[in-house]
């Protein structure tokens, strides 16, 4: 009963739907982002293409600031194909360690980032991206199977800012935006190619809730018993602080973060408390000419 009731959360929430997306749009950053130590270390021509590989985890699972399970910690794969022109296709997958079976949610993705200034400063991105869920319960409705997402970041050589909305369809319709600011602050140098930086991030996250509201009547002999009634409302949901460490290593990246969920609702029902968990990566480049 206990994984069937997390299940029904994920397909509401649609919960591998926005993380994944979220973590694209970093990625997105740090490889189209007009990084010179990663130009140096491709060693671009006037077109080159790449692999990006990564491993992320999480201690703790939520969605928009609301923790699904009590520690229930999750680890994502993710496996990229890169061109320098902009084009990207991919796949992802999600493993949760108090789901039976653990492997949840495959992810594929396609798009285009592409530079709207000569100095390549300020992008757009738009893809789509098809989700395939491993689900131990036949009757448990997968309500979002498709997301398109489009996006805008503005950085310079320290800090940036990136705009992402994503519009998930299937069974059900649902839409959340995301804007954030993010910095790049090195702390030490060390080779042509390595260095270890701080990354801090402040995020927003945007979208609908169920709320629930009660209605009391005194009308009749005796009065009814007082009823809910449920409606979706669009908010502020989250508001994240994400402070992590990075490690650059040749072709090889290390990300360790510790995350401040701040949650907010229109339910006077319910209240969320404010959470905190630590997350890791660990990434591969590899380029292909």
């Amino acid at each position: 009963m206990r994984s069937v009731v997390i299940y029904t959360l994920l397909m509401m929430y649609g919960l591998s739907a926005w993380s994944q997306a979220d973590r694209l749009d970093s990625l997105l950053d740090d490889v189209f982002g007009n990084d010179k130590e990663m130009m140096q270390l491709l060693n671009p021509r006037s077109a080159y293409c790449y692999l990006y590989s990564t491993i992320t985890g999480d201690s703790k699972t939520y969605y928009a600031g609301r923790e699904l399970g009590d520690n229930m910690y999750n680890i994502n794969g993710n496996l990229y194909f890169f061109h320098s022109k902009g084009f990207f296709i991919g796949a992802s997958g999600s493993w949760y360690s108090q789901l039976d079976p653990g492997y949840n949610t495959t992810v594929v993705s396609a798009g285009i980032n592409t530079p709207l200034n000569q100095k390549k400063t300020l992008n757009f991105r738009a893809s789509y991206s098809r989700y395939f869920y491993n689900n131990a319960d036949p009757e448990i409705e997968n309500v979002f199977n498709n997301n398109l997402g489009t996006g805008l970041s503005l950085r310079n050589n320290w800090i940036g800012g990136r705009l992402s909305f994503n519009f998930l369809f299937g069974k059900d319709f649902g839409m959340n935006f995301t804007p954030n600011i993010f910095s790049h602050i090195t702390i030490v140098r060390f080779g042509n190619y390595n260095k270890v930086e701080l990354a801090p991030e402040v995020s927003v996250f945007i979208g609908s809730e169920t709320v629930e509201y009660e209605n009391s009547s005194s009308i009749g002999n005796p009065p009814q018993e007082p009823s809910t009634t449920t409606e979706d409302a669009y908010g502020l949901l989250n508001t994240q602080f994400y402070f992590p460490v990075c490690i650059y290593l040749g072709d090889f990246d290390l990300e360790l973060g510790y995350s401040i969920n701040i949650p907010t609702t229109q339910d006077e029902i319910y209240t969320y408390p404010v959470s905190s968990y630590f997350s890791f990566s660990l990434g591969y480049i590899l380029p292909l000419n």
